[in-house]
């Protein structure tokens, strides 16, 4: 912390404010009945006076912001607090409230002023006890006051390259008081864009991409808590929704700060995809070989074998997410995305002409351009599937996967909501079907790994090969059926 309020990037041009004592607590009913809402209760007090604040997360608002609510009250008694609200009353069923946890913190302040924009710095050093258990933290916060937001988030990646900080979706006492609890945080599921039908691909390329990042960042404590692989599964989501968005807006725009993202994001999915494949394997090992090896002893050595690697790449995981590297990745986004930093293409010669992102009804003229495009590659992907290879039928997924995404980020612009929702249900399906020998063929890689790993696995290992190799044979997939189906597949957007 020392070094951190010494960095440049943090002290050019900053004016010290007095350090301020805080006290908070966070309450809730013995049940929980706030988390489980996403709702969280917080009373403070600084200079012998209280406050209460009221704040929601997803997804009790549509837009997936964070809301909230700041009063001066008297005391942080309970029962006195805000009067206890009816729809407070009504939300914890009239039970009682009491105390989760307690943090007390010693503020360190100052205000940075760049420009025409002034933000707040704050250095928090203190420790929050919740459920028996003590923990020290240290945190830093900013905070726009006035101006543009580039500027905050310019600053906070010029922080993070200096200080090799960690990007934190939740406070130290909000991880407390979930570790504490029996619900813990849960992986949180991407939301759609909610574009307005006039927006400019300016608002667009925000508002999307900034959704995708939502969903990797909002993902990152839940690989603490009880559902890790299902956290793996949606960052790894996030960081696909992000790929592909971002390669069908660089067909609009011109952005290095958009290819940086997608070269980076790409990385971090490598090592989830190998997270994520092996908690396939140990299902699918459970479900099949297992359950037909009569107590074999091998075959409990091959899930043994599976389940270490998992475990390895599970702290793989946790270690990427928790690396300078991924903080600097999502904060550089952050910094782009606020300040716009991209430009038109230049006119390259063609018929179709060049696109003012920034002016209005720009976002849905790309967005029927580009759902053209990746449609028609789909179907010309999936022509003769039945004769196609298997890497060619892959290809042909990952092209209606994209088309589905687009769908996803594009639906709000047109008023044609049922025909949006059925094309996404239908390309989903095609996407899932398509994939299932994929999957199968990912999982025989894996086994065979083990086999060569360790020779004592070789045959427990060739026999569950085996059974991927006659599960896809077994569920041999009626190639001219998906053809058919996805012929059928009806456009929303014209």
């Amino acid at each position: 912390m020392s070094a951190a309020q010494r960095s440049e990037s943090l002290s050019v041009g900053a004016v010290s404010r007095p350090t301020r004592r805080i006290r908070s607590i966070t309450f809730d009913t013995a049940v929980h009945d706030l988390g489980k809402q996403h709702i969280l209760l917080r009373g403070y007090e600084m200079h012998g006076a209280a406050f209460v604040e009221l704040s929601w997360a997803r997804p009790m608002t549509p837009d997936g912001a964070r809301g909230s609510i700041e009063l001066r009250v008297p005391t942080l008694e309970v029962g006195k607090m805000l009067g206890l609200s009816e729809p407070l009353r009504r939300s914890i069923a009239d039970r009682p409230l009491e105390a989760r946890s307690v943090a007390e913190t010693e503020r360190r302040e100052r205000v940075l002023e760049r420009a025409d924009t002034r933000i707040a710095v704050g250095f928090d050093d203190g420790f929050v006890e919740c459920g028996g258990r003590r923990s020290n933290f240290h945190e830093i916060e900013l905070q726009l006051l006035e101006g543009a937001e580039d500027e905050l988030w310019r600053v906070a990646a010029e922080f993070a390259r200096q200080a090799e900080a960690r990007f934190l979706p939740a406070s130290e006492a909000e991880l407390a008081l979930a570790r504490a609890s029996e619900t813990g945080i849960a992986p949180v599921k991407g939301r759609r864009p909610a574009l307005a039908r006039d927006a400019s691909l300016d608002e667009a390329i925000v508002v999307t991409m900034s959704a995708c990042l939502d969903q990797f960042v909002a993902n990152w404590p839940a690989l603490q808590f009880h559902a890790p692989e299902e956290a793996i599964h949606q960052m790894r989501v996030a960081l696909r929704r992000l790929r592909a968005g971002a390669g069908m807006l660089l067909e609009g725009v011109a952005s290095r700060a958009l290819e940086t993202a997608c070269a980076r994001a790409k990385e971090i999915a490598a090592t989830l995809g190998a997270a994520r494949n092996l908690d396939v394997l140990a299902d699918m090992l459970i479900a099949g070989p297992l359950a037909e090896a009569d107590g074999e002893p091998r075959f409990y050595a091959l899930l043994d074998a599976a389940e270490r690697r998992r475990i390895e790449t599970h702290a793989e995981v946790a270690a990427l997410i928790a690396a300078p590297q991924t903080t600097q990745f999502v904060v550089d986004l952050r910094a782009a995305l606020a300040a716009k930093d991209w430009a038109p293409l230049p006119a390259n010669g063609t018929t179709t002409a060049a696109l003012d992102p920034s002016a209005p009804g720009s976002a849905r003229e790309f967005a029927i351009r580009s759902l053209d495009r990746l449609h028609r590659r789909a179907m010309k992907k999936s022509r003769d599937l039945a004769s196609l290879s298997p890497e060619q039928r892959h290809k042909a997924r990952i092209a209606f996967k994209k088309a589905r995404y687009a769908a996803e980020f594009f639906e709000s612009l047109f008023d044609a909501h049922d025909e949006a929702r059925r094309y996404l249900r239908r390309t989903a399906a095609l996407q899932d079907k398509l994939g299932v020998s994929n999957d199968l063929a990912v999982a025989a890689e894996l086994l065979r790994e083990l086999g060569e790993a360790d020779p004592a696995l070789a045959p427990a290992s060739a026999f569950a090969v085996g059974r991927c190799a006659h599960a896809r044979d077994r569920g041999a997939v009626d190639w001219k059926k998906i053809e058919k189906s996805a012929r059928k597949l009806e456009t929303f957007w014209r």
